[in-house]
């Protein structure tokens, strides 16, 4: 099943207002998982640590976080998904469109085997 984690760069706010338009949805933010454990570390922290608890990153950094999942893919170490943002169509400050994105996603995807995934939000 979908369950989302939100890197850093996206508020908790927005997993408080996913789960309050759907309450199936299971969301947190990196701020608030494992009482922020991960808030600061590298991404192959980030992303090791939330594929060992099936968790699905959500993030808008498409500057470093593609290359590793291509080093990743070469030593074919697994991960449990990940769904870029577009900055462009969804801005950082605009969880309403961000929350109904993902919300809508996880209607449509949420029984999907999201082992080593990608997507992006807005989809094409």
């Amino acid at each position: 099943m979908l369950r989302y984690l939100l890197d850093e760069q996206i508020s908790p706010v927005v997993a408080e207002q996913v789960q309050q338009k759907d309450s199936r949805i299971w969301i947190a933010s990196v701020q608030r998982w494992r009482d922020g454990e991960f808030r600061g570390r590298r991404d192959a922290d980030l992303l090791a640590a939330a594929a060992a608890e099936q968790l699905t990153v959500v993030t808008y950094d498409l500057r470093t976080i593609p290359g590793l999942l291509r080093e990743w893919a070469e030593l074919q170490t697994s991960h449990s998904g990940v769904i870029f943002v577009r900055r462009k169509a969804i801005r950082e400050n605009d969880f309403g469109r961000l929350v109904s994105a993902l919300v809508q996603l996880w209607q449509v995807a949420k029984n999907v085997d999201w082992r080593n995934r990608v997507a992006f939000l807005p989809p094409d």
